[in-house]
């Protein structure tokens, strides 16, 4: 008799037991509305660091020296139980020489993993429609356990020689639904957020010299899947550029522009604030300055230069700000896009160049007076269908 309690009792313990590593298996994350950012980078506008002007007004980040795409074939590894995906992937001595070959960018459903779902108003994992078998209702934040394919990849990279000494960021274009990191086999961030960018710094993650190894792992549903009910194809994976870029010590974090008409539609209003970052560790920096161009696009002749100097002694960061009227400029116009290079360059105290980002930039004025959408003070008419 007591043979057989304790036979009952120590199974009804490993059922508690395994229910209970079962519950801890599917990460927290994926169900906390709060939870949608670990360890990234502050949103900024895009850009790139270049090495010269010339390259700068390429136009093409492939010509920066500091641009290195990690697209391309990654190892791959998909399941559609959460529960079982692989452990201590991430690590570097971790085998996947017998895992697949994936594409990045791609969606692992159009790549044979998995079910490419096109619905309107009801959730894909609530639509019995969609021949998966294992639904639930839509309950907020809560999404599927049991039926919620996980993408594994991973990949090795180096880092070019001419990056030693700064600052490496890693760029992530789009991925859906909710993503965790790893380089080297430590723990860099997660990130929901599926058509908007993810960068980390990963400077304090990586070999300066030799093979790096980098993880990633994806879950096609978290509580983000949410709010994206809508008319259109749901679909996973690592679906934009995957690159790496790399910045100087002193580095132009953000920056926005806004160039804006007088009262009278003539002359430009140039209002452009600058977030320079300091990534000295003891944050102490030499004389530094920043320079403004405007460049004419078609010439490339200087419309406006200014100098400022950066004072970021001590400190991480430091906003520099400019504001510039500019005479009678080409105006921006959907029929006429005329436009000018904006380039901001950092210098140190010997007036050499250290880092070179820009946009193009257009002036016009947009505004609603008395029920019309004017633009250069002009009424427009928009055109077009669903």
């Amino acid at each position: 008799m007591k043979s057989r309690l304790w036979l009952s009792f120590t199974f009804f313990a490993l059922v508690i037991s395994n229910t209970i590593i079962a519950q801890q298996e599917f990460p927290a994350d994926l169900e906390n509305p709060k939870m949608f950012n670990q360890n990234k980078e502050e949103p900024h506008a895009s850009l790139m660091p270049f090495d010269n002007i010339a390259n700068l007004l390429s136009n093409k980040k492939e010509n920066s020296p500091f641009y290195k795409s990690l697209n391309g074939t990654w190892k791959f590894n998909w399941v559609k139980n959460p529960a079982d995906r692989p452990e201590d992937f991430f690590k570097p001595k971790y085998n996947v020489a017998d895992w697949d070959d994936i594409p990045v960018p791609s969606n692992w459903e159009l790549e044979g993993y998995g079910i490419p779902i096109y619905v309107n108003i009801p959730y894909e994992f609530a639509d019995g429609r969609n021949q998966i078998t294992e639904m639930q209702d839509p309950n907020p934040p809560h999404v599927p356990h049991n039926y919620n394919p996980v993408g594994s990849y991973r990949r090795n990279f180096a880092i070019p020689e001419d990056w030693k000494n700064r600052q490496v960021f890693i760029h992530f274009g789009a991925v859906k639904s909710a993503m965790y990191i790893w380089v080297n086999g430590k723990k860099v961030g997660y990130s929901q957020g599926s058509k908007t960018p993810a960068e980390w710094d990963i400077t304090p993650y990586i070999n300066s010299s030799g093979t790096n190894t980098l993880a990633v792992q994806i879950f096609r549903w978290s509580d983000g899947s949410y709010l994206e009910c809508q008319d259109f194809w749901r679909i996973s994976g690592i679906e934009r550029d995957v690159f790496l870029f790399s910045t100087p010590k002193i580095h132009i974090r953000d920056f926005f522009a806004h160039a804006d008409l007088d009262e009278n539609f003539t002359d430009g209003n140039l209002m452009l604030e600058v977030d320079v970052k300091n990534y000295f560790k003891k944050l102490k920096a030499k004389e530094y300055s920043l320079e403004l161009q405007l460049l004419d696009v078609d010439s490339e002749n200087v419309i406006y230069r200014e100098t400022k100097p950066v004072d970021i002694n001590t400190k991480e960061s430091i906003a520099v700000l400019f504001n510039k009227l500019i005479n009678n400029p080409k105006k921006w116009t959907a029929e006429a896009p005329n436009l000018y290079n904006l380039v901001l360059a950092i210098k140190d105290e010997n007036n050499l160049l250290v880092e070179a980002v820009g946009t193009k930039i257009g002036f016009r004025n947009v505004e609603i007076k008395n029920s019309q959408l004017l633009v250069n003070g002009k009424a427009v008419l928009f055109k077009g269908v669903d």
